[in-house]
């Protein structure tokens, strides 16, 4: 029998620390993969929030009422946008109770802004009292200090007013 020199020893070794090298580089992989994901779900759920605060902006009239004529919230002049809490509480949707959790540690909500009017169509120019196709842009800022997440959304809205409302 031929002596043997320990080769199979030397390959055993050297495969063994390849597969080692192989597991560390995948562990480090998924602990990554799972920093990205926890990043992606803190953005979403901001994302989420501020489009829950522009929802609930657009469903109450009384919201663009008081922007247009400086009313109730709107009532300083250098108040150019509201906390989340602050339009939660003045325009509640009709029977909740209280309000949602929010991850975000700020939610604004800027005053809607008028961006043009155009005279609406199948009225009199004449007339003073036809009313106007307004557009609006309202938008909404979120962040969350924890995750370091935030976000900023604009919706667009299109609305038929009377004359005179798009300052």
């Amino acid at each position: 029998m031929k002596r043997q020199s320990g080769m199979v020893l030397l390959v055993t070794l050297v495969m063994l620390i390849v597969i080692t090298l192989f597991v560390i580089s995948m562990v480090r992989l998924s602990n990554t993969n799972a920093l990205i994901v926890g990043n992606m779900q803190a953005q979403k759920s901001v994302e989420a929030e501020a489009q829950q605060a522009a929802e609930l902006a657009l469903n109450k009239f009384s919201f663009w009422e008081d922007a247009m004529t400086t009313a109730n919230t709107w009532s300083s002049t250098t108040a150019a946008s509201v906390s989340y809490s602050t339009l939660w509480s003045t325009y509640k949707p009709t029977g909740a109770t209280a309000a949602p959790a929010t991850q975000s540690d700020s939610i604004v909500i800027a005053r809607p802004q008028c961006l043009y009017f155009e005279p609406a169509t199948g009225y009199s120019a004449l007339s003073g009292v036809a009313p106007q196709d307004t557009y609006w842009d309202l938008q909404v800022n979120a962040s969350d200090s924890k995750t370091g997440a935030s976000t900023e959304i604009h919706q667009g809205v299109q609305m038929r007013l009377p004359a005179g409302n798009c300052k």
